[in-house]
């Protein structure tokens, strides 16, 4: 597919830099606030400022995705996205947080626009049988991006400093700005008005929700997903009071969850082959394992056993989230599809924050081993009963929309 297709290269290319600048400069960021008001508060403040535009300017972006020309759009949010990036910088030299919180916040809004726009184009860039293989790739892409940037950010920034991770990530975006605009098939195939219509629009996206069985049971499982997420955030307390292993142990469990999610998605497809109602199974199957995974997280008394647990939950993270999206782009048109996917990341956002808010109170309450545990359980009869619930729409209504794709 990559060697046969140069638009899908340059659009991975493009996805590849921007996710992992995206995190060099988080990084550096989150040292530096750390640094000027010694607070884990403030700390956490970013990665608030870093989700919620996406949630509160939905019923905007949306419209803008598919009304607009999404390939000019991604151009011009990867280049506007430099701008706040040299506003960094200042902020930095200054020692202003303020100034670096109000950066943030704007990278924050462009990357809420342009970050569905590849999920959105491209079924307009691949043929239908290499769609799977193709969004498997970039979903994949999250998970490399965290590793890869994060990674090497911090070493960026341990051995040259802040000013050297910025100037990484300003490039990463001149790169990525200038592979998406030498993509020669367009982006979308119906027509662009250019005519923001927020409330009809937002009611377009409503009435096709309702009345496609298929999009919104794949919505809620999505938030199914979402809603059980919050436990990951108890990963370095199981590698600091359960295992005893320290910083280096809270590194090898996020790099088993990095892991897992990485290879999620290609686990998922294959699973699935070309069976477009297989999906669906695998994907309830794969939120179970989720659970699963971290019940048996819960159960282990040891570093390894708990890298393999949260290994294997992640795959099943991986898979069920790019299945999901996968599903979703099969089945809406494409003039909805771009609001489809803004909406899946913004209710994804949302209810992983809401999630995570969740976890801490109750493991103050009751213990991180039984919230674990509570929350697997969740997951693993989440996913059966959306199961029994979907049996329907996969014998009756997934082949429809997916011949009208």
């Amino acid at each position: 597919m990559l060697r046969g297709n140069a638009d899908v290269r340059r659009l991975i290319g493009a996805c590849a830099f921007s996710l992992s600048g995206d995190w060099f400069a988080f990084v550096a960021l989150s040292g530096f606030v750390y640094h000027h008001t010694g607070s884990a508060g403030w700390t956490a403040l970013l990665f608030a400022i870093n989700s919620l535009p996406g949630v509160l300017l939905f019923p905007l972006i949306g419209p803008m995705t598919d009304r607009f020309d999404r390939q000019r759009l991604r151009v011009a949010c990867d280049l506007g996205s430099v701008v706040p990036v040299i506003g960094l910088l200042i902020a930095f030299h200054a020692g202003s947080v303020a100034l670096a919180l109000g950066c943030l916040a704007a990278l924050s809004v462009l990357a809420a626009v342009a970050g569905p726009i590849p999920e959105a184009a491209l079924p307009n860039l691949v043929t239908s049988r290499e769609l799977p293989l193709a969004q498997t790739v970039i979903g994949s892409l999250y998970s490399a991006g965290l590793l890869v940037g994060a990674g090497l950010g911090g070493v960026v920034t341990a051995a040259w400093g802040t000013s050297a991770t910025l100037l990484i990530d300003g490039a990463s975006f001149l790169v990525s700005a200038l592979l998406v605009a030498k993509i020669k098939r367009p982006f979308s195939s119906a027509m662009t008005t250019r005519r923001l219509r927020i409330r009809a629009d937002t009611a377009e996206l409503w009435r096709f929700l309702r009345t496609t069985p298929v999009a919104s049971a794949l919505m809620w499982l999505t938030a199914g997903l979402r809603l059980c997420y919050g436990m990951v955030g108890l990963l370095p307390l199981y590698a600091l009071d359960r295992f005893h292993v320290g910083d280096a142990g809270v590194g090898a469990l996020y790099l088993a969850q990095g892991l897992g999610a990485v290879l999620g998605p290609f686990v998922g497809r294959l699973l699935t082959g070309s069976s477009t109602r297989r999906r669906l199974y695998v994907a309830s199957a794969a939120l179970a394992t989720f659970g699963l995974g971290y019940l048996l997280l819960a159960h282990s008394t040891h570093l390894g056993p708990g890298m393999a647990a949260a290994l294997l939950g992640h795959i099943g993270v991986g898979a069920c989230a790019i299945l999901a999206l996968n599903g979703l782009q099969l089945t809406t048109p494409d003039h909805l599809r771009g609001r489809v996917m803004v909406f899946v990341f913004s209710l994804s956002s949302a209810l992983q924050g809401l999630s995570t808010l969740a976890v801490a109170p109750m493991a103050a309450t009751i213990g991180m081993t039984d919230t674990t545990r509570l929350l697997g359980a969740f997951a693993v009869f989440y996913a059966i009963t959306w199961s029994i619930g979907s049996t329907r729409i996969r014998t009756k209504q997934l082949d429809a929309p997916h011949e009208a794709a």
